[in-house]
């Protein structure tokens, strides 16, 4: 097992951009073996296969369409589709700074699932207000229990709902839809009062008219942005509403300056390349199965299952690229991870002693926001001996694998760049493992299969008359 940096003299074990550093030193390699991806990446053209995505061209060859969820944050005419975007964008925040100053709204239920919930809900987690003026709720589940929740939190008269679905036909999305409605018409909002508390985000055209509103109603994303790169667009229109116009546009900010980072950036110092080529080190060569996450820092719990949904369904490929043939490595890792405080008290006990070797992000805040220095230096003096603990075997046959990514502070901008070095180091692992990153066959075919089930019950049932 290859030593870590930390144990070589004269080695560079931190790289900083964009207020992001990552400390390297407890990875699982040596600095010749770094040195020697540096020159892989050089020689594959790494960094280009990047640029080429932000230009525009066909990276997603099997539904034969570009990946462009940078445009959606760029501020660039150049950038493609600039006009388009940026006028969606300018009529999706004038939507909401008229629902914040008209004070009418007090509550917005935010319908969608998977990349339609899983971004707009992790960044509202992080950088809600104390006392928001506007509560979001994210009903993503087609789950009763989760739906009487929401609904018994809400009054008909003040809720505005967000029906967000790229395709505009995710069943479950449009059962809670169609749930969320009757709630509404058990009120007396029908007809033409439905425009005032029903709105679409959808690449489909005709979404709004679809559910009978206003053809301004509905807000449009595009073919070309994945559903799980999407809460830069108007699927973050919850964040627009809840947050308002400057946190977002701050959020977009943060993540357009870590993809001119991404683009730019010498791959020796290019945060999102090195993270890549180290995840691809893990996976491979060290052939280790998983990768957890433990924020130290309560507003990054939800990260988590953000990242799951992001890595994972972007990365649980067995074809290559062009379809030729099955892929012969381990593609991507399984992600999981909590609160790393929490995690202590759970699963730390199987990461320190288990006989599993876990590729592990410890990320910590520095400016954490608030007033408590005791608890600060506390969770401090946690979050650094856990960095050290769990590369600690008393044998060294067992080896973990530690980052610890430390953030200035948790800004708009700050969380934009987050997760922005996770979009570009997602979308080069691809790369690296020679597969697209940008599709998911396998979960529309589970989608086929649940509606042919659920028609199977409806005819049993019928059968039972």
């Amino acid at each position: 097992m290859n030593k870590p940096l930390l144990k070589e003299t004269g080695t560079r074990t931190s790289v900083s951009a964009c207020g992001i550093t990552l400390d390297l030193s407890r990875q699982r390699l040596t600095q010749t073996d770094l040195d020697d991806f540096i020159h892989y990446a050089e020689e594959i053209d790494l960094q280009g296969s990047f640029r080429r995505m932000c230009d525009g061209k066909v990276v997603n060859l099997s539904e034969n369409r570009a990946a462009l969820h940078t445009s959606l944050r760029a501020f660039d005419a150049s950038a493609p589709f600039y006009e388009e975007v940026n006028a969606e964008r300018e009529r999706m925040l004038a939507f909401a700074d008229r629902i914040r100053s008209e004070g009418k709204i007090t509550d917005v239920i935010n319908i969608g699932i998977g990349g339609s919930e899983m971004g707009p809900h992790a960044v509202w987690h992080a950088l809600q207000p104390l006392n928001p003026t506007i509560n979001l709720h994210f009903l993503s589940t087609v789950d009763g229990t989760l739906l009487d929740r929401i609904l018994s939190r809400c009054r008909p008269e003040s809720t505005l709902a967000i029906v967000s679905s790229k395709s505009f036909g995710t069943r479950e999305t449009m059962v809670n839809a169609e749930m969320v409605d009757a709630w509404f018409a058990r009120a007396g909002i029908t007809g033409e009062s439905r425009n005032e508390h029903v709105v679409t985000v959808s690449s489909k055209e005709n979404a709004a008219e679809s559910l009978g509103l206003r053809k301004e109603n509905g807000f449009k994303i595009w073919p070309w942005v994945g559903g799980r790169f999407s809460v830069w667009s108007a699927i973050g229109l919850p964040l627009a509403i809840g947050l308002g116009r400057e946190t977002f546009l701050s959020f977009l900010r943060g993540a357009n300056a870590m993809d001119k980072h991404a683009l730019n950036a010498p791959i020796s110092e290019n945060l999102p390349i090195l993270m890549a080529l180290l995840a691809y080190w893990d996976a491979t060569k060290l052939e280790i199965p998983s990768r957890c996450l433990v924020p130290y820092d309560c507003r990054l719990d939800m990260m988590p299952a953000w990242l799951q949904q992001l890595e994972m369904e972007s990365l649980g490929k067995c074809v290559l690229a062009d379809g030729s043939e099955r892929v012969r490595t381990r593609t991507g890792q399984g992600i999981w991870g909590s609160n790393g405080n929490c995690g202590q008290h759970s699963f730390y006990q199987w990461l320190r002693e288990g006989t599993w070797c876990t590729s592990i992000d410890l990320v910590k805040v520095t400016d954490v926001g608030h007033s408590h220095e005791k608890m600060t230096r506390v969770l401090n003096a946690n979050a650094d001996a856990q960095a050290e603990a769990l590369i600690t075997r008393e044998t060294e046959e067992f080896y973990n694998s530690l980052m610890v990514i430390a953030l200035k502070d948790l800004s708009p901008e700050m969380l934009g760049s987050f997760m922005s070095l996770y979009e570009h180091k997602t979308a080069l692992f691809g790369r690296l493992l020679k597969i697209n990153p940008f599709d998911q066959p396998g979960v529309e075919f589970a989608k086929k299969l649940a509606r042919k089930f659920e028609n199977l019950k409806i005819k049993k049932r019928g059968s039972e008359f």
